[in-house]
């Protein structure tokens, strides 16, 4: 179980407060839309989301295990990403989100996530699309597009690879705590 979380938790974390900026204390009308929610990524960033920030979770999901697995992982609204995310959204009440997570199919989701995402608003990205993105299309709301790989500070040894160690160290209380669960399945 141990050995299940630094991958996806430095991911996780990195993606939450280094790329997107969602800091540790409450901000009002966050909304944090996270596609891919049910895999280990997604699981361990909504736990880290739901313990650590005050933001509304929205993640994806299409069958009904992964659907209630997003729920349990801490989204307050699961969407069906086989439809497009605005309409999806638009069931829950919802008007945009501020921020995004796109941990797979970014190029599928791209023009939904532009779309949804308020004025400058936030979009993390860990996958590698393999249709190109439209980057122009977010000038107009003033996004910012951000990657996050988790070895960057390992691979070029940055002043900050030390942090790595700290955000491990971090989760570590969370998860002797119980406040988050391995996402270990076999």
């Amino acid at each position: 179980e141990a050995a299940a979380l630094p991958l996806t938790s430095l991911t996780a974390w990195e993606i939450l407060f280094d790329r997107l900026e969602l800091q540790l204390a409450p901000h009002e009308a966050r909304r944090l839309l996270v596609t891919g929610a049910a895999g280990g990524v997604g699981s361990i960033l909504l736990q880290l989301a739901r313990r650590l920030t005050s933001a509304t979770l929205i993640g994806t999901a299409s069958r009904a295990s992964s659907r209630d697995w997003v729920q349990q992982m801490g989204a307050q609204w699961v969407l069906d990403h086989r439809n497009p995310l605005s309409e999806e959204l638009a069931l829950t009440g919802l008007k945009d989100i501020t921020h995004a997570a796109s941990l797979t199919h970014t190029d599928q989701h791209f023009s939904e996530l532009v779309k949804l995402l308020r004025p400058e608003g936030r979009l993390a990205l860990i996958d590698s699309p393999t249709q190109p993105l439209d980057v122009l299309s977010m000038k107009q709301k003033s996004l910012s597009l951000h990657w996050e790989f988790m070895f960057t500070r390992a691979l070029f040894a940055n002043e900050r690879m030390a942090r790595q160690g700290q955000i491990l160290s971090r989760v570590a209380e969370l998860v002797d705590r119980g406040d988050v669960q391995s996402t270990m399945t076999r």
